[in-house]
């Protein structure tokens, strides 16, 4: 995993004040930025021809362990009762841990689209790039 992501530090800063500023899961302008830096990262092993695309449980492991996606109880079970007022603990209880269900399911179902869609962007990069010095080539020598 270390020599996919050389340096995942600008990665996190980036998805981490994306989160803060939509407090909402990857959008696609994240995913591409991500995808920009591993290829930016990458570009030397790309150009040496010796650069692996990571597989889809890499990206997965990657995009889980640098961006937030943590499920706040106290947040939910504020608007709940504030939803609720009539509710027992129980009722609140009960409800909270039908969400936190609800938002764990959706978070590995969009955390492997957003892995999987990384992976293409990914490979699209490294196809245009290849496409641009092939070209390049052409004109040049």
């Amino acid at each position: 995993m270390v020599a996919i992501f050389s340096s995942t530090l600008k990665i996190r800063e980036f998805i981490f004040a994306r989160t803060l500023r939509s407090g909402t899961s990857m959008y696609s302008t994240d995913i591409k930025t991500c995808a920009r830096q591993i290829v930016k990262e990458s570009l030397n092993r790309i150009l040496a021809s010796t650069y692996d695309i990571p597989s889809l449980e890499e990206m997965k492991l990657f995009l889980e362990q640098n961006f937030d996606h943590s499920f706040d109880e106290y947040l939910i079970t504020q608007k709940i009762k504030r939803s609720h007022p009539t509710w027992s603990n129980d009722q609140v209880i009960e409800e909270l841990d039908r969400q936190k269900r609800h938002y764990e399911n959706e978070l590995r179902v969009n955390l492997r689209i957003a892995a999987l869609n990384t992976i293409e962007e990914i490979e699209n990069l490294i196809i245009s790039l290849t496409n641009a010095i092939r070209e390049w080539k052409v004109m040049n020598l």
